[in-house]
């Protein structure tokens, strides 16, 4: 083992757990993103990139919006935004981590854990609504809400919070709560797909970033023999794996609609999904559907109206 390879075996693995890479990124020209930051990962742009920050496994990690390449840990971040090797990044992080006290935007991520029986309990005290001021804010009413394709699907908890469910196995094993202020998920969440209800004749699935895409796109087009996914924001390899194995075992699915925002986080949702699909043995088409104005959304579009 050379110097080098020592210095970075151990220090590489340091940097990635001890500098913050919030502090780290806004100190090089991003800015903190307040309504797109949860508690559990921080959105940050700079003149033409955006990252998602989080911590994974005790490391911060990222990923870009705008290049599906562009992903990893601190080292992967400098590496990806400069021409230096391993080993200058490293003497970078080690020069850089030794100024002191740095000022620091006044977030902090929690690094989360799966817990179920934290996510239901929570979940025993919502309750599903048909009407919501929030909702009906954004051109979703109570017809809409008590529809049979979105009865029960949608829920409010104590704090008058818009609820959203994931399920696995039958089980919900994560919640999305949604205001005015912000969205997040509630802590101990895992993230499959939030779910319309389904019908005998369906025979598409429409897979959006928000459940207020997908009820904005029911609104907008009225489809009936649709049922509808949201992936709560970015997907995950995790979710592209759910999705393949529902459309390898559905005899009736003969077209998936990718519905996602006309903007770069859209973008690379889209690829991520027809990347899976088109490895898959799902044999029916695949479409890609957005508003026609750049950086707008569904619900744009129907506010619009």
């Amino acid at each position: 083992m050379t110097n080098e390879t020592k210095h970075q075996s151990i220090d590489l693995a340091s940097f990635k757990r001890d500098i913050n890479l919030v502090t780290y990124a806004a100190l090089h020209g991003y800015q903190v993103d307040k309504k797109k930051t949860t508690k559990t990962s921080i959105a940050m742009r700079s003149s033409n990139d955006k990252v998602i920050i989080t911590k994974k496994g005790g490391n911060w990690v990222y990923f870009s919006v705008c290049d599906d390449q562009d992903s990893g840990t601190i080292v992967d971040f400098v590496l990806n935004r400069s021409s230096k090797s391993v080993g200058e990044v490293a003497r970078k992080l080690a020069d850089w981590s030794g100024l002191g006290a740095v000022p620091s935007p006044a977030f902090h991520v929690e690094e989360t854990k799966p817990n179920s029986g934290r996510v239901q309990a929570v979940f025993a005290r919502c309750r599903p609504v048909k009407q919501h001021a929030y909702l009906e804010g954004r051109g979703l009413g109570s017809a809409l809400l008590g529809s049979r394709r979105f009865a029960g699907r949608v829920f409010t908890d104590r704090y008058g919070n818009v609820v959203f469910p994931h399920y696995s196995n039958g089980k919900v094993c994560g919640l999305e709560l949604k205001n005015a202020q912000r969205g997040l998920l509630v802590k101990g969440s895992q993230k499959t797909f939030w779910r319309s209800n389904t019908a005998t004749k369906d025979t598409t699935i429409v897979v959006t970033e928000s459940v207020i895409d997908a009820l904005s796109y029911q609104q907008l087009f009225q489809p009936a023999d649709c049922f509808y996914l949201a992936t709560g924001g970015g997907v995950s390899a995790r979710q592209c794996q759910l999705l393949v194995k529902l459309l390898e075992s559905s005899t009736k699915i003969s077209k998936v609609i990718v519905a996602t925002d006309n903007d770069e986080g859209g973008d690379r949702i889209g690829r991520r999904i027809f990347e899976a699909v088109d490895r898959s043995l799902y044999n029916g088409k695949i479409v890609r559907r957005r508003p026609r104005k750049r950086g707008t959304d569904w619900n744009d579009l129907l506010g619009s109206k």
